[in-house]
């Protein structure tokens, strides 16, 4: 049924929605964004996507595919108002009912641009705690997002540990907040069959072994020395133990000097950036993400669709679908000798990874499914419009 909102007449009129993203590359946040626009433009819905020209070019084969009209947002300085004054134009223009922000920093800029625009709707989602804030004595107040708050009708929390994060240190008031999960599309993520998975591999050019593979930027957050530290603990007992990296980032230099120094550049691949996680995952026999943060992981949901069994720190957000022992295994969060343990683990025991990926098949199918993320959003939507999506 498509997601539109009853007027006054009682006819359902189409929504008219605007995402802007602040980011330069593509990421989880990209993504979750993405598959909210493409599943409600196909549903009859006019959307929208402002974001960097950058990113913008990335997300250009999807965007087309699903009739998304862009605006590019090149923020070049903060004096330069050239951009604010033709986003507000352009949302006037289109006739923007909703303006859905991502990230404080994204709300920053569109959320009081689109309360001068007269937006009836004006939405922030919360993916994960700042934590890079928490160390400077002015940001940690969360001073300015309180304030920021005035212009938002309604924050999504994209897990629990989110919503709490904006009630108690943020001090948002309760009736903006509302928790929706993440989803991924279950059709494209699905377990694979022997004959995909063998392809796949082939394509990697694993010819046997155990393959761990790790989705995400190469970033601090995402604990990747962390692993490769893991890795150098088992590979000479485990040397058929090989680890892909998938994403692009400011540490890739480094990690590689990392990997060079402890004689593992045999073992341990660089993909770069990749647009075919699912692919990816055809191939892996488990998937790692040693963060120190996260809001709700999408790789750790793509990775369960897929039932690949994975093994992640144990952290706000993460913990919330790995359930230890059951749908995944935690581990604590830089503590490379537990990844390396857990590695083993998993390696030594074939019937302990099919558990825990049929486990994690099943989880993610009653609470991640992206079609109840996307009815619950527009749901939202219709509200603030006045009726019922």
């Amino acid at each position: 049924m498509p997601a539109m909102y009853s007027d006054s007449n009682d006819a359902k009129t189409p929504l008219r929605v605007l995402h802007y993203l602040y980011g330069e590359s593509r990421g989880g946040i990209e993504e979750h964004s993405l598959s909210i626009l493409s599943a409600l433009s196909r549903e009859g819905n006019i959307c929208h996507l402002a974001a960097s020209p950058a990113l913008l070019e990335q997300l250009n084969g999807e965007v087309s595919a699903n009739s998304i009209r862009t605006l590019a947002i090149r923020r070049t300085g903060a004096l330069d108002y050239r951009d604010a004054l033709r986003f507000v134009l352009f949302v006037r223009k289109n006739r923007i009912e909703i303006v859905h922000s991502h990230l404080m920093i994204g709300s920053m800029f569109a959320s009081p641009l689109a309360r001068l625009a007269r937006i009836p709707g004006v939405v922030e989602t919360f993916h994960l705690r700042e934590v890079w804030r928490e160390s400077k004595r002015f940001k940690r107040s969360f001073w300015f997002d309180h304030h920021l708050a005035r212009f938002v009708d309604r924050y999504i929390a994209v897990s629990d540990a989110t919503a709490q994060h904006l009630l108690l240190t943020k001090r948002i008031e309760r009736t903006k907040v509302r928790t929706i999960l993440n989803g991924r599309d279950l059709d494209r993520f699905h377990p694979p069959s022997v004959e995909e998975a063998e392809v796949a591999r082939r394509e990697l050019g694993i010819k046997g072994g155990l393959m761990v593979l790790l989705l995400g930027r190469l970033e601090e957050q995402k604990g990747h020395a962390f692993a490769i530290e893991a890795l150098r603990q088992i590979h000479e007992r485990s040397p058929n133990i090989f680890l892909f990296f998938a994403g692009e980032g400011q540490l890739e230099s480094k990690l590689k000097e990392q990997c060079k120094n402890a004689n593992l550049l045999n073992v341990i691949y660089f993909l770069g950036r990749r647009n075919d996680p699912e692919r990816l995952l055809e191939a892996a026999d488990l998937v790692l993400l040693p963060s120190t943060f996260e809001g709700l992981p999408l790789s750790i949901v793509e990775a369960m669709a897929c039932a690949v069994p994975v093994i992640a720190s144990d952290i706000d957000g993460t913990r919330e679908i790995v359930k230890h022992e059951q749908t995944g295994l935690l581990v604590p969060p830089e503590d490379a000798s537990s990844i390396a343990a857990s590695i083993i683990r998993l390696a030594n025991d074939r019937s302990l990874r099919r558990r825990l990926g049929e486990n994690g098949r099943q989880f993610v199918e009653q609470h991640f499914d992206v079609k109840r993320q996307v009815a619950q959003t527009a749901n939202l939507y219709g509200e603030l419009l006045g009726g019922a999506a």
